[in-house]
């Protein structure tokens, strides 16, 4: 009688202590929508006006301030094609890159998600061109993203997701002037791979690999740069024609198209001659 009854009070304690141990995951706070709102003193905007302003060489760098920015990820890292690093878009059009020393970073950043950014400490540099933020830059002009364990010190999550839509851009005007969409989402219309981009992988397997994009109207045409570790690197390149998205950077003074993911390519249009 003692067994039977000892034996009913350990199934009643495991199934009680199950209970306890299971209602301790039940319902996580859902904060995805949480914006901490923190106060910022300035736009993306003003950081690259400073770019080009007190570092109009590449190569050249400034430390920054005790200042807040806050932007919207457009680009990360899912596919491939973007490196330890996010780009961020504010709402006055203002971009920048931000280089951190980890991958998967759309685990924690991904497109859609709002981020302040304290960049105390960071530093500003022109890297070829192209605005970027980094954690150090040595004599040499080299960059180092953020490390793992600092990343919180510096870059604080808030809401998610927000909607991006990418801005409509002529591309005369994107070639005339790229600098004014640098680090930004953009769409190009009546657009498609040259004779020699067309229906060829979007990147070699052995190295990065540039490829060429055109409009039929005017003629204009901008270089799209793939990484041969891009997922997509062996999906073959549409012959159609249409609307592609990507984001602006350049390389010294050639103005260069980055792709995220091979959805932004909507070239299922006839062909131009």
């Amino acid at each position: 009688m003692k067994i039977i009854r000892l034996s009913i009070f350990c199934l009643l304690s495991a199934s009680i202590i199950t209970s306890c141990v299971k209602k301790q995951f039940d319902n996580p706070t859902d904060t995805s929508h949480y914006d901490p709102l923190l106060p910022t003193n300035a736009s993306l905007k003003d950081l690259v006006a400073i770019t080009f302003s007190d570092l109009p060489s590449p190569g050249s760098f400034k430390i920054l301030g005790d200042t807040t920015v806050s932007g919207i990820v457009i680009g990360d890292d899912r596919s491939g094609n973007l490196y330890k690093q996010i780009v961020i878009e504010d709402s006055l059009g203002g971009g920048m890159v931000i280089l951190l020393d980890k991958t998967y970073l759309y685990a924690d950043y991904p497109v859609g998600r709002k981020i302040y950014v304290k960049t105390k400490g960071l530093y500003l540099t022109n890297y070829k061109g192209l605005p970027e933020i980094a954690y150090y830059v040595d004599s040499k002009g080299a960059t180092s993203g953020i490390p793992t364990t600092l990343i919180s010190n510096y870059l604080v999550k808030a809401s998610y997701p927000h909607t991006i839509t990418p801005k409509v851009v002529d591309i005369v005007d994107l070639i005339s002037n790229p600098y004014q969409y640098l680090n930004t989402l953009i769409q190009l219309s009546d657009m498609q791979f040259d004779n020699a981009s067309a229906g060829v992988p979007y990147s070699a397997a052995t190295s990065s690999t540039n490829r060429t994009i055109t409009n039929c109207a005017h003629s204009g045409q901008i270089v799209m740069y793939n990484s041969s570790y891009a997922t997509f690197q062996p999906a073959i390149t549409p012959t159609g024609n249409g609307s592609i998205s990507g984001i602006v950077s350049i390389y010294l003074s050639t103005p260069q198209f980055t792709l995220r993911d091979t959805t932004d390519v909507q070239f299922t249009g006839a062909r131009c001659p």
